[in-house]
């Protein structure tokens, strides 16, 4: 859901203001995929690793939000400081994909 989420919203960036937005989008939208493929790989360890272990879970739990917030944060900083992405459609990418995200979650529940 987020990868096609971000597809179009590349894809309108692209028509709308041309190759440099649609090249911040893309990048914007993959912070948020890798965001959640970590997350994704974190429960899947976790329910490997810890199984009913509640400390175990715990703490596998704490370290995926730190890793979660040091990989959103560094690749914002590549994003901005060594790229030169603009903040605006890097930013739309990263936010349409996190509400693909909740909203395909949502839908599950």
């Amino acid at each position: 859901m987020q990868l096609i989420t971000l597809v179009i919203t590349v894809l309108i960036a692209l028509w709308w203001q041309g190759s440099s937005a649609s090249i911040a989008c893309f990048y914007g939208g993959g912070i948020a995929i890798a965001n959640t493929l970590l997350q994704r790989w974190h429960l899947i360890s976790s329910a490997t690793q810890a199984k009913s272990d509640a400390g175990m879970n715990l703490r596998k739990a704490y370290r995926c939000v730190l890793e979660r917030w040091v990989l959103t944060i560094l690749m914002f900083a590549v994003g901005f400081a060594v790229l030169k992405l603009s903040a605006g459609p890097l930013m739309t990418g990263f936010i349409v994909s996190q509400l693909a995200l909740l909203f395909g979650n949502f839908n599950r529940a």
